[in-house]
């Protein structure tokens, strides 16, 4: 035995069996490991060759072989090489055991046929490897103990809210910069005063924009009822709070007619709407008295469901209708 090497070699010399030749048949097995002390988890090679006559078949050992306590990591083998009439091929394990003591490999058995017209194998088997493991521990009593845990940093919740709150006033001071400086260069103010104008001034408005609009000579009249229907529907909306865009016709009449509002009107109304739906959905063609009417009846509905403002009367106008002795006994 070597420093580094355990070496057991076996010559078994087969005669070959009835009706065979009386020519002898050489194997050999050669068992190694690159050192025979170790610690704990150390990792080992523990090499195979086998040398054999080119005649006999051999069986290539698996992975899954027994090798005692020693749990196999990797395994190679490697190619066959003949010399001088001997087929010589390595079988080469890397291994490791997780415990202390000497542990032995034991013989390693290799099956073999005397030639390739054999059926029954034979087995050869080489010579046990023993091994030292030590522990990693130099001192005799020595102990193994668990990994401390790492120390948890205390986390300071009111620092990182505070500093949250900075960061918050931080970017709503560069928003408001930033919307300060493009109302600057624009020349617009910083605070506008935005003027609601009533629904129908807002109706009659986009209403002449339409009437205005190069939709009728181009014969656009799909365009041009879905936008008439979406004028009204918006000053529904605007003045009776309806969600008048979202309702067919049939469901829009209906809530109309819930409220009090003059039937002629309402019938003006459902007039022009049916017309709307009609070129929107059945690609009707309309002449052009009934583009007229449509926009008449729309016109007639606003007027007579507009909301009508009066000026608050002065407080002088109001005391003048107040008789002669009511005055009196109101200064009494």
């Amino acid at each position: 035995m070597g420093k580094y090497c355990s070496f057991v070699g076996m010559v078994v010399f087969i005669w070959m069996a009835s009706g065979l030749s009386e020519s002898a048949s050489l194997i050999e097995i050669e068992a190694s490991v690159d050192r025979n002390r170790i610690t704990i988890g150390d990792r080992v090679t523990y090499t195979l060759t086998i040398r054999h006559a080119p005649a006999l078949r051999v069986e290539n050992p698996g992975p899954g072989v027994n090798l005692g306590m020693f749990e196999i990591n990797d395994y190679r083998i490697g190619e066959p090489v003949e010399r001088d009439g001997v087929v010589e091929q390595t079988f080469t394990y890397v291994i490791s055991v997780y415990d202390t003591g000497r542990f032995v490999i034991p013989p390693f058995p290799v099956a073999f046929f005397p030639s390739d017209t054999a059926t029954t194998p034979q087995i050869i088997t080489s010579e046990a490897v023993e091994i030292d493991v030590e522990s990693v521990l130099q001192s005799a009593d020595a102990e193994l103990r668990d990994i401390k845990p790492p120390l948890e940093i205390p986390i300071d919740y009111r620092r990182w809210m505070w500093a949250g709150l900075l960061l918050l006033l931080v970017m709503a001071l560069a928003g408001a910069g930033y919307f300060y400086y493009r109302k600057r260069q624009r020349g617009q103010p910083l605070f506008r005063k935005e003027v609601i104008r009533p629904a129908h001034e807002m109706a009659f408005s986009e209403l002449q924009q339409l009437l205005h609009s190069d939709l009728p000579k181009r014969g656009e009249w799909k365009i041009f009822f879905t936008l008439l229907s979406e004028i009204v529907r918006r000053y529904v909306e605007h003045r009776f709070f309806i969600p008048a865009m979202e309702d067919t016709t049939s469901e829009l009449m209906y809530a109309l007619r819930e409220m009090n509002i003059d039937s002629q009107a309402l019938d003006q109304l459902e007039g022009a709407l049916e017309l709307c739906d009609l070129v929107k959905f059945a690609r009707y063609v309309p002449d052009g008295n009934e583009v007229h009417q449509a926009v008449q009846r729309v016109r007639h509905f606003i007027e007579a469901t507009r909301l009508e403002f009066q000026a608050v009367e002065v407080l002088e106008k109001v005391e003048s209708q107040v008789p002669e002795n009511g005055r009196q006994k109101s200064e009494n």
